[in-house]
Protein backbone atom coordinates (compact mmCIF):
# COMPACT_ATOMS: atom_id res chain seq x y z
CA UNK A 1 0.00 0.00 0.00
CA UNK A 2 0.75 3.56 -0.71
CA UNK A 3 -0.16 6.49 1.69
CA UNK A 4 -0.08 9.77 1.39
CA UNK A 5 -0.16 12.68 4.22
CA UNK A 6 -0.67 16.24 4.07
CA UNK A 7 0.28 17.25 7.55
CA UNK A 8 -0.51 20.33 9.41
CA UNK A 9 0.87 21.57 12.77
CA UNK A 10 -2.11 23.36 13.79
CA UNK A 11 -3.31 23.52 17.09
CA UNK A 12 -6.88 21.37 16.11
CA UNK A 13 -5.32 19.86 12.78
CA UNK A 14 -7.96 17.25 12.69
CA UNK A 15 -9.57 18.40 9.70
CA UNK A 16 -6.77 19.91 7.96
CA UNK A 17 -4.38 16.31 8.24
CA UNK A 18 -5.56 14.45 5.31
CA UNK A 19 -4.56 10.47 5.09
CA UNK A 20 -5.01 8.48 1.04
CA UNK A 21 -4.14 4.96 0.50
CA UNK A 22 -3.58 3.52 -2.68
CA UNK A 23 -2.80 0.55 -4.09
CA UNK A 24 -0.46 -0.20 -6.50
CA UNK A 25 -2.12 -1.81 -9.97
CA UNK A 26 -0.95 -3.47 -13.13
CA UNK A 27 -1.01 -0.05 -14.68
CA UNK A 28 -1.19 2.79 -11.77
CA UNK A 29 -2.94 2.95 -8.43
CA UNK A 30 -6.14 2.06 -7.08
CA UNK A 31 -7.70 4.95 -4.49
CA UNK A 32 -8.91 2.62 -1.72
CA UNK A 33 -9.86 6.13 1.23
CA UNK A 34 -9.24 9.48 1.41
CA UNK A 35 -10.01 10.63 5.57
CA UNK A 36 -8.74 13.45 7.38
CA UNK A 37 -7.83 12.73 10.57
CA UNK A 38 -10.67 13.40 12.11
CA UNK A 39 -12.37 10.84 10.56
CA UNK A 40 -9.47 8.21 10.81
CA UNK A 41 -8.67 9.14 14.41
CA UNK A 42 -12.14 10.21 15.78
CA UNK A 43 -9.97 13.31 17.68
CA UNK A 44 -9.68 16.58 16.47
CA UNK A 45 -6.96 18.10 19.09
CA UNK A 46 -3.34 18.43 18.09
CA UNK A 47 -1.99 15.58 20.90
CA UNK A 48 -4.41 13.41 20.22
CA UNK A 49 -4.08 13.46 16.58
CA UNK A 50 -0.37 13.44 16.22
CA UNK A 51 -0.31 10.69 18.81
CA UNK A 52 -2.99 8.01 16.87
CA UNK A 53 -0.95 9.29 13.57
CA UNK A 54 2.17 8.04 15.23
CA UNK A 55 0.71 4.57 16.40
CA UNK A 56 -0.61 4.38 12.61
CA UNK A 57 2.58 5.23 10.46
CA UNK A 58 3.95 2.49 13.39
CA UNK A 59 1.69 -0.13 11.77
CA UNK A 60 0.84 0.86 8.43
CA UNK A 61 1.19 -1.42 5.62
CA UNK A 62 4.02 -0.45 3.10
CA UNK A 63 4.99 2.86 2.47
CA UNK A 64 3.90 6.35 3.47
CA UNK A 65 5.02 9.84 2.41
CA UNK A 66 4.62 12.87 4.68
CA UNK A 67 4.26 16.35 3.02
CA UNK A 68 6.33 17.99 6.40
CA UNK A 69 9.97 18.62 5.86
CA UNK A 70 12.30 15.88 7.93
CA UNK A 71 15.22 18.35 8.36
CA UNK A 72 16.92 21.49 8.89
CA UNK A 73 19.40 23.19 6.24
CA UNK A 74 23.24 21.97 7.73
CA UNK A 75 24.32 25.30 8.92
CA UNK A 76 21.99 25.50 11.22
CA UNK A 77 22.71 22.21 12.67
CA UNK A 78 25.56 22.28 15.39
CA UNK A 79 28.74 20.06 14.74
CA UNK A 80 27.64 17.68 17.34
CA UNK A 81 24.19 16.82 16.06
CA UNK A 82 25.69 16.60 12.70
CA UNK A 83 27.07 13.17 12.54
CA UNK A 84 23.86 11.37 11.45
CA UNK A 85 20.48 12.40 10.84
CA UNK A 86 19.60 10.54 13.97
CA UNK A 87 21.50 12.63 15.78
CA UNK A 88 20.30 15.72 14.54
CA UNK A 89 16.58 14.17 15.46
CA UNK A 90 18.23 13.77 18.87
CA UNK A 91 19.51 17.22 18.85
CA UNK A 92 16.18 18.98 17.49
CA UNK A 93 13.73 17.03 20.06
CA UNK A 94 15.45 17.91 22.78
CA UNK A 95 16.40 21.55 21.75
CA UNK A 96 12.89 22.57 20.54
CA UNK A 97 11.42 20.17 23.45
CA UNK A 98 9.38 23.33 25.26
CA UNK A 99 9.12 25.32 22.38
CA UNK A 100 5.86 26.65 20.02
CA UNK A 101 6.52 27.12 16.06
CA UNK A 102 6.92 31.19 16.43
CA UNK A 103 9.88 30.49 19.26
CA UNK A 104 11.57 27.45 17.08
CA UNK A 105 11.95 30.14 14.20
CA UNK A 106 13.20 32.66 16.05
CA UNK A 107 15.65 30.83 17.78
CA UNK A 108 16.55 29.37 14.16
CA UNK A 109 16.51 32.66 12.36
CA UNK A 110 18.99 33.82 15.26
CA UNK A 111 21.56 30.84 14.24
CA UNK A 112 21.28 32.07 10.62
CA UNK A 113 21.94 35.31 11.38
CA UNK A 114 25.69 34.23 13.24
CA UNK A 115 26.31 32.04 10.68
CA UNK A 116 27.94 33.08 7.49
CA UNK A 117 25.13 32.32 5.19
CA UNK A 118 23.21 34.32 3.12
CA UNK A 119 20.07 35.23 4.33
CA UNK A 120 18.12 34.53 7.18
CA UNK A 121 15.19 32.21 5.98
CA UNK A 122 17.28 29.69 4.66
CA UNK A 123 16.44 26.44 2.74
CA UNK A 124 17.67 23.25 2.59
CA UNK A 125 19.62 21.47 -0.80
CA UNK A 126 16.02 19.63 -1.37
CA UNK A 127 13.83 23.02 -1.18
CA UNK A 128 15.02 25.22 -3.98
CA UNK A 129 14.46 22.79 -6.74
CA UNK A 130 11.25 21.36 -5.76
CA UNK A 131 10.23 25.07 -5.39
CA UNK A 132 9.51 24.43 -1.40
CA UNK A 133 9.38 27.06 1.81
CA UNK A 134 12.02 27.05 4.04
CA UNK A 135 11.80 24.88 6.71
CA UNK A 136 10.74 27.38 9.11
CA UNK A 137 9.34 29.97 7.57
CA UNK A 138 5.70 31.67 8.22
CA UNK A 139 3.85 28.86 6.38
CA UNK A 140 5.94 25.79 7.33
CA UNK A 141 7.47 26.34 11.35
CA UNK A 142 4.44 24.82 13.14
CA UNK A 143 4.55 22.01 10.85
CA UNK A 144 8.23 21.22 10.73
CA UNK A 145 8.15 21.60 14.58
CA UNK A 146 5.80 18.96 15.25
CA UNK A 147 6.27 16.92 12.22
CA UNK A 148 9.79 16.36 13.56
CA UNK A 149 9.87 16.83 17.16
CA UNK A 150 6.13 14.92 17.83
CA UNK A 151 6.12 12.77 14.99
CA UNK A 152 9.50 11.70 13.36
CA UNK A 153 11.26 11.86 16.38
CA UNK A 154 10.01 9.08 18.60
CA UNK A 155 9.20 7.14 15.18
CA UNK A 156 13.10 6.94 14.50
CA UNK A 157 14.76 7.05 17.70
CA UNK A 158 12.38 3.78 19.31
CA UNK A 159 13.48 1.91 16.05
CA UNK A 160 9.85 1.68 15.13
CA UNK A 161 10.06 3.13 10.92
CA UNK A 162 12.54 3.21 8.40
CA UNK A 163 12.86 6.53 6.40
CA UNK A 164 14.02 7.09 3.13
CA UNK A 165 17.08 8.18 1.73
CA UNK A 166 18.40 8.53 5.37
CA UNK A 167 17.83 5.92 7.88
CA UNK A 168 16.63 3.07 5.94
CA UNK A 169 15.90 0.00 8.18
CA UNK A 170 13.30 -2.13 8.82
CA UNK A 171 9.42 -1.71 9.74
CA UNK A 172 7.29 1.01 8.09
CA UNK A 173 9.10 3.04 5.27
CA UNK A 174 8.39 6.93 5.34
CA UNK A 175 9.66 9.51 2.96
CA UNK A 176 9.17 13.15 2.50
CA UNK A 177 6.90 14.40 -0.24
CA UNK A 178 5.79 17.91 -1.62
CA UNK A 179 2.35 17.55 -3.69
CA UNK A 180 2.94 21.14 -5.33
CA UNK A 181 6.17 19.80 -6.78
CA UNK A 182 4.60 16.21 -8.16
CA UNK A 183 2.05 17.91 -9.74
CA UNK A 184 4.26 20.51 -11.66
CA UNK A 185 5.68 17.45 -12.43
CA UNK A 186 3.18 15.50 -13.84
CA UNK A 187 2.44 19.11 -16.15
CA UNK A 188 -1.04 19.85 -13.67
CA UNK A 189 -1.50 22.71 -12.34
CA UNK A 190 0.65 23.32 -8.76
CA UNK A 191 -0.95 26.48 -7.51
CA UNK A 192 -4.32 28.52 -7.11
CA UNK A 193 -6.18 25.26 -6.80
CA UNK A 194 -6.94 25.60 -3.06
CA UNK A 195 -7.88 27.90 0.00
CA UNK A 196 -10.98 29.48 -0.99
CA UNK A 197 -8.67 32.20 -2.43
CA UNK A 198 -8.48 32.10 -6.45
CA UNK A 199 -10.90 32.77 -9.03
CA UNK A 200 -11.25 29.14 -10.92
CA UNK A 201 -9.83 26.66 -8.02
CA UNK A 202 -12.75 24.48 -8.34
CA UNK A 203 -11.74 23.92 -12.23
CA UNK A 204 -8.30 23.71 -11.36
CA UNK A 205 -9.36 20.73 -8.75
CA UNK A 206 -11.10 19.41 -11.22
CA UNK A 207 -8.45 19.26 -13.99
CA UNK A 208 -6.47 17.80 -11.21
CA UNK A 209 -8.33 15.26 -10.55
CA UNK A 210 -8.73 14.19 -14.61
CA UNK A 211 -5.12 14.53 -14.49
CA UNK A 212 -4.32 11.93 -11.82
CA UNK A 213 -7.00 9.39 -13.48
CA UNK A 214 -5.35 10.21 -16.75
CA UNK A 215 -1.60 9.24 -15.34
CA UNK A 216 -3.31 6.04 -13.82
CA UNK A 217 -5.06 6.71 -10.50
CA UNK A 218 -8.24 4.81 -10.64
CA UNK A 219 -11.07 6.14 -8.00
CA UNK A 220 -14.82 5.72 -7.57
CA UNK A 221 -16.45 8.87 -8.38
CA UNK A 222 -17.88 9.37 -5.21
CA UNK A 223 -14.21 9.87 -4.24
CA UNK A 224 -13.16 12.12 -7.12
CA UNK A 225 -16.19 14.33 -6.31
CA UNK A 226 -15.05 14.81 -2.62
CA UNK A 227 -11.60 15.74 -3.52
CA UNK A 228 -13.34 18.26 -6.07
CA UNK A 229 -15.67 19.60 -3.32
CA UNK A 230 -12.86 20.03 -0.67
CA UNK A 231 -11.84 23.18 -1.05
CA UNK A 232 -8.78 23.42 1.09
CA UNK A 233 -6.95 21.21 -1.27
CA UNK A 234 -5.61 19.06 1.70
CA UNK A 235 -7.94 15.42 0.48
CA UNK A 236 -6.38 16.10 -3.07
CA UNK A 237 -2.84 16.85 -1.63
CA UNK A 238 -2.54 13.87 0.24
CA UNK A 239 -4.03 12.04 -2.99
CA UNK A 240 -0.92 13.23 -5.18
CA UNK A 241 1.35 12.05 -2.14
CA UNK A 242 0.46 8.70 -2.80
CA UNK A 243 1.80 9.27 -6.81
CA UNK A 244 5.04 10.68 -5.40
CA UNK A 245 5.56 7.62 -3.24
CA UNK A 246 4.29 5.54 -6.08
CA UNK A 247 7.56 7.26 -8.36
CA UNK A 248 9.28 7.17 -5.10
CA UNK A 249 8.95 3.07 -5.15
CA UNK A 250 9.49 2.84 -8.81
CA UNK A 251 12.65 4.27 -8.78
CA UNK A 252 13.97 2.66 -5.28
CA UNK A 253 14.27 5.42 -3.39
CA UNK A 254 16.75 6.89 -5.74
CA UNK A 255 18.15 10.17 -5.36
CA UNK A 256 19.70 13.44 -7.25
CA UNK A 257 23.03 14.09 -5.96
CA UNK A 258 23.15 17.76 -6.05
CA UNK A 259 19.57 18.09 -3.93
CA UNK A 260 20.45 15.93 -1.43
CA UNK A 261 22.31 15.90 1.88
CA UNK A 262 21.81 13.11 4.18
CA UNK A 263 21.81 15.79 7.07
CA UNK A 264 19.04 17.26 5.88
CA UNK A 265 16.63 15.39 4.19
CA UNK A 266 14.84 14.70 0.78
CA UNK A 267 11.92 15.34 -1.05
CA UNK A 268 10.53 12.57 -3.33
CA UNK A 269 8.65 14.80 -5.84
Amino acid sequence: MYHGIDFSGAARPGDDIWLASARPTGDGLRLDACQSASERFDTTGREAVLDALRAWLADVEGVAGLDVSFGLPRVLVPADASESWRAFLRWFAATFADADGKSMQAALKQRARASDADGIELKRLTDGPTGASSPYSFITRYQTLHGIRDVLAPLVLDGQVSVEPMAPSEGPTLCEIYPAATLGGLGLPDEQYKGNKHDGERARREQIVAGLREWGVAMDDALAARLVDESGGDALDAVVGTVAVARAVEDDFAVEEERYDPLEGYIYA
